[in-house]
Order: structure tokens, then sequence, then C-alpha cells
């Protein structure tokens, strides 16, 4: 009435466990692998941006400098940050390309920083005005650049 099943042999329950043992450490080295890949990428980013934003505010990096030289100052931070990004390794071809997207945004962040400090530094202010008007448009990429890693960075 009942089927019938075949008793596994004891070394394949032995294969088995060791199988399941396998996917379960795999998956959990992929999960240290990716905090890794992250906590690597913050330490690069988040020093970086916190120089740009004092020199932009005029905060103590910034002393000394005129308006214009502050900002060539914080574009060459952004170029930096984003050649440093350039060789990281990421297990996900879509979080290194998200990566990639947001070196772009810095890079070309970095030319309209440029732009704006030597608009200030002429006082061309319809040129600051488009300067600050593409950094406004390379803001809204690079929070989508930031989301994306931000959500491949979170635990699952």
């Amino acid at each position: 009435m009942f089927p019938r099943f075949r008793r596994l042999a004891p070394h394949l329950h032995l294969g088995r466990a060791l199988l399941l043992l396998l996917a379960l450490s795999s998956a959990g080295c992929g999960r240290f692998t990716r905090t890794r890949q992250c906590r690597k990428l913050i330490a690069q980013v988040n020093p970086a941006l916190d120089e740009v934003l004092t020199l932009t505010d005029g905060g103590v990096g910034g002393a000394g400098h005129s308006g214009g030289a502050r900002y060539v100052l914080a574009a060459a931070r952004y170029e930096r940050l984003a050649k440093d990004l350039g060789p990281m390794e990421f297990s996900s071809e879509q979080m290194a390309k998200s990566v990639a997207e947001y070196a772009s945004v810095l890079t070309s962040s970095a030319q309209a920083l440029r732009s704006l400090g030597a608009a200030l530094d002429s006082n061309n202010l319809p040129e600051a005005d488009r300067a600050n008007h593409e950094l406004e448009r390379l803001n809204i990429r690079e929070r989508s650049a930031v989301s994306r890693m931000d959500a491949w960075c979170q635990p699952e």
C-alpha cells in the first residue's frame, strides 16, 4: 500500500551532509566577501567626501584659498577618488557597474567644479550659473548610483 523507499547507505548520508555544509559555508563566504567589499568602498569614499565638503563649504580645509581655488582643490579630490575606485573588484557585475557609474559622475563633477572655480575667479556669473546647473544634474546621477550601491551593500 505504501511505497517502499530504499534506505540510503550511510556514506550517502555523509555525502549529502557535506554538500549541505559546503552550500551553507559558500553562502556565508559570499556574504562575508560582500561585506568586506562594501567596507573597503566606504573606507575610500567617505573620507574623500568629507574633504570635498570641507573644501567647498569653506571649512578648515578651505582656509587660505580663494573661492575658485577651493573648487579646484575639491575637483582634484574627486578625480583622485574616481581613480582609486577604478581597480576595486566586486563579486557582482551589477555592483561593479554602479561603482563605475559613480566614478564617472565624480570625474564629470570634477570638470564642473573646475569650471565653477574658473568662473568665480573671473567673476563670470553666467558661466558659474551654468556650472552650478551641471552640478545639480550630476547630483541626480550620483544619488542614483549611490542608491544602487547602498542597496547592494544591505544585508540580505
